[in-house]
């Protein structure tokens, strides 16, 4: 249930020396307008799927600037507490992010305090109605309901607020692809961070695709796995959960399976990160080495060595000879390596 609902409209203002005053209006709790605001603020808990978590202090003590502004707003969410927040937002708002509209509804849910922070995109031409640093609920209808389906979202709930609103959830409903939040909205704006951080995510995913691999009885699953994983090392610095880079992939159902068994908990394949490739060859990559003769050797870079005899022929010419013995699971011809 919403509380109230305020909104501020924040212009690109990075590095500006003199950035103008921050508008702001009280939505009214009927028509058109709270209606969607309303329905922005219910789907918040399963539309914002990606966890975060503010920052610490640059001393390492558990204190965050913006953490700070949107507990002052939760307690008592008026106006002039909301704007600290907007502030915060437009400082942080470039030219290429454009104009926007912030809107803060405070409520609750199940016995529990919630924030739902959101920013839609505003058309800035009719800036001319705006008077000084009031706006009229008719202004805020025309300057951004054409785009009421793009915007970016945060909610934070808890049932106390003396230790409660460090962790929340985020959606990003402006980006399309593998990015699925914006550096500005979480990074600077919120001073967040993902929770599961990229070490973490990325070696999780490594070990799951490495595992599954190695026991996958069905040859073409396993093929399909080991090209999940050389396609996976191209997502370098790219936000993503591995279900998420499944689905993009369209892998059978038998190899989803088999990722999904590798995981200690399905749960976790839903967690967002930063792709790191560097961590992700510590623990999944395939190494391939080709000859001028013609052929082609593949393997699991940890076992290469293991799987592959060398011997040196000629170190100048860079001449080699590998070896190496197994049984014959599979014999095919293809049109490409």
């Amino acid at each position: 249930m919403i509380e109230s609902v305020h909104s501020y409209l924040v212009h690109p203002a990075k590095h500006e020396v003199d950035p103008p005053e921050v508008s702001k209006s009280t939505i009214q709790t009927d028509g058109m307008l709270y209606s969607m605001l309303r329905g922005v603020f219910e789907r918040a808990p399963e539309e914002c799927n990606i966890d975060i978590v503010f920052r610490l202090s640059e001393s390492g003590e558990q204190q965050n600037d913006c953490r700070d502004c949107l507990l002052t707003f939760a307690q008592n969410p008026t106006l002039t507490n909301g704007h600290s927040l907007a502030s915060r937002l437009q400082s942080v708002t470039t030219h290429r992010s454009g104009l926007g509209l912030l809107f803060l509804m405070k409520g609750s849910m199940n016995g529990k305090h919630v924030v739902v922070v959101s920013r839609f995109p505003a058309d800035q031409g009719i800036l001319a109605e705006e008077h000084e640093d009031e706006l009229t609920v008719e202004f805020i209808e025309r300057i951004f309901m054409k785009n009421a389906r793009a915007y970016k979202s945060a909610i934070y709930s808890s049932e106390s607020f003396e230790g409660g609103f460090w962790v929340g959830r985020a959606v990003d409903r402006q980006i399309s692809g593998p990015r699925e939040l914006s550096d500005y909205w979480i990074r600077e704006f919120l001073a967040s961070e993902l929770s599961t951080t990229s070490a973490a995510g990325t070696k999780r995913l490594a070990l799951a695709l490495r595992n599954a691999a190695r026991e996958a009885t069905d040859l073409q699953v396993r093929r399909e796995l080991v090209s999940a994983t050389t396609l996976l090392r191209g997502q370098n610095g790219r936000t993503l959960s591995a279900r998420g880079f499944i689905d993009r992939l369209s892998l059978s159902d038998p190899a989803v399976v088999a990722i999904e068994s590798a995981y200690v908990r399905t749960d976790l394949m839903d967690e967002t990160f930063v792709f790191n490739r560097d961590e992700f060859d510590k623990h999944a990559h395939y190494r391939a080495v080709e000859l001028d003769s013609g052929a082609m050797l593949v393997a699991e870079n940890a076992a290469f060595d293991d799987v592959f005899s060398a011997e040196i022929l000629s170190s100048q010419e860079n001449r080699v000879r590998y070896t190496t013995e197994g049984r014959v699971i599979d014999e095919r011809l293809r049109r490409t390596r």
